[in-house]
């Protein structure tokens, strides 16, 4: 089981347990078809996840994707990364210090313990940073080790403290928090470097979670408008981008909750958006070049016509003759290579349009797919998220697949055409107003 397949199951069975009680409370019974929408949305669940973890099935590598999505992240989305540097020390920032010197205080009426002592060092540490957060990066594996130990002292240390000591000592771990994740985002765009997708996902939640915090951060101006589900944000965000990702089945709930409380969306569509969107946005680089080889091969088609037709009504020189035969491999290659892309582009496109009637089935209610004429979704969704299914597990490619179920696939995608393009332009278009 991947990451996020891990993070889907811990919120579905939250999800089933809390359903359990409200069902045994109020007595109720499904409908057919509302377990039939409940089906279906656990297959496409399953289907979106296979597709992330095996997406070189359906997509292709996972570099050329981001070598197509990058150029507008780091447009776009950079800039905002390291908007904290322009306006540090946040308002805020000089309360939070004196609350960090007070929790210096309390460590040190504390004991001297071990653990005192590495919390002295580590608020010790987090001043100075808070201090100078436009120099606060981590430049060595060295320093992203000891803040992951500072990372780990704060969480032991909250959990001894009373309620009042631990808010500062949260603070605390925030500021260390915000550090990490501005280095590790910054270290993935200098480095170029995305290993598959589980990861290119966990860098674009991250930097969603990221802008959401820094609204907050950017406009408190004392640490009481900074909430526990605002430090939460930057907790989860740190461990998301961690060499070993972390996020434990409790906190995964806890930021679907806050997920779906603040911007009305669910955790897993949440991060798969971001899968739907890179790929749409290549799916497009993909259709240009498809579009100039085809007009390429057009040009080189008429221009081989020509000395052909030159040739049957009258002698060419020997010069004439060689760029003949050479226009004639250079098509025969250009055509193999367009027919190859056409095939390959038409294989895509299907593809990410039946991820996006995934993640339309994931983001949306019974009912609401239902008024928009869409029930007929529950038992075709389910069909199609099988066959992508076994297509993950056993590596098929397209044409191994049957006739009817290619036209099936093609179908459910078609429906989702023109919604899946809209949402590959949010990838430009939301940064950019960002």
């Amino acid at each position: 089981m991947g990451f996020w397949s891990s993070i889907g199951s811990a919120i579905s069975g939250a999800a089933r347990a809390v359903g359990s009680v409200v069902s045994s409370v109020a007595s109720t019974v499904k409908n057919v078809a509302s377990k039939a929408w409940e089906k279906t949305k656990e297959v496409v669940a399953k289907a979106v996840n296979w597709m992330a973890e095996k997406a070189e099935t359906f997509v292709g590598s996972v570099k050329k994707v981001w070598q197509s999505v990058r150029p507008f992240i780091d447009t776009h989305v950079r800039p905002l990364v390291q908007a904290a540097a322009k306006v540090a020390p946040w308002p805020w920032l000089k309360g939070a210090l004196t609350a960090l010197d007070k929790g210096l205080a309390y460590v040190s009426a504390f004991d001297r313990s071990p653990l005192a002592k590495k919390l002295d060092y580590a608020i010790r540490w987090v001043i100075n940073a808070a201090k100078n957060m436009k120099e606060t990066l981590l430049k060595k594996p060295e320093e992203v080790e000891q803040a992951n130990e500072r990372k780990q002292v704060f969480e032991e240390a909250i959990a001894q403290m009373p309620a009042e000591e631990a808010k500062s000592i949260q603070l605390a771990a925030m500021i260390n928090d915000f550090v990490l994740v501005q280095t590790a985002i910054k270290n993935t765009f200098d480095k170029n470097e995305i290993s598959d997708f589980e990861h290119y996902l966990r860098l674009r939640a991250t930097q969603k979670l990221l802008k959401y915090a820094e609204q907050t951060l950017n406009g408190a101006t004392d640490i009481e408008q900074i909430s526990e589900d605002d430090i939460f944000l930057l907790k989860a965000s740190a461990g998301l981008l961690a060499s070993k990702p972390e996020l434990s089945n409790a906190d995964a709930v806890r930021l679907d909750d806050i997920i779906q409380k603040r911007y009305r969306k669910k955790l897993i569509p949440f991060v798969f958006e971001e899968m739907v969107m890179a790929w749409g946005q290549n799916l497009g680089e993909l259709e240009k070049q498809l579009k100039t080889d085809t007009t390429t091969l057009s040009k080189n088609t008429v221009l081989l016509r020509r000395l052909e037709m030159a040739k049957k009504i009258s002698d060419i020189s020997a010069e004439e003759e060689i760029v003949l035969n050479q226009m004639k491999t250079e098509t025969a290659a250009l055509k193999s290579q367009v027919d190859a892309l056409s095939a390959h582009t038409r294989e895509k496109r299907n593809y990410v349009y039946a991820a996006e009637g995934f993640l339309q089935t994931l983001e949306k209610s019974q009912e609401e797919l239902i008024a928009e004429g869409r029930d007929y979704l529950a038992e075709e969704g389910g069909q199609v998220g099988m066959i992508i299914i076994d297509c993950a597990q056993h590596g098929r490619k397209w044409e191994t697949l049957s006739e009817e179920d290619q036209m099936l696939i093609i179908d459910y995608a078609n429906i989702f055409k023109e919604e899946s393009e809209i949402r590959a332009q949010q990838l430009i278009e939301v940064e950019v107003g960002a």
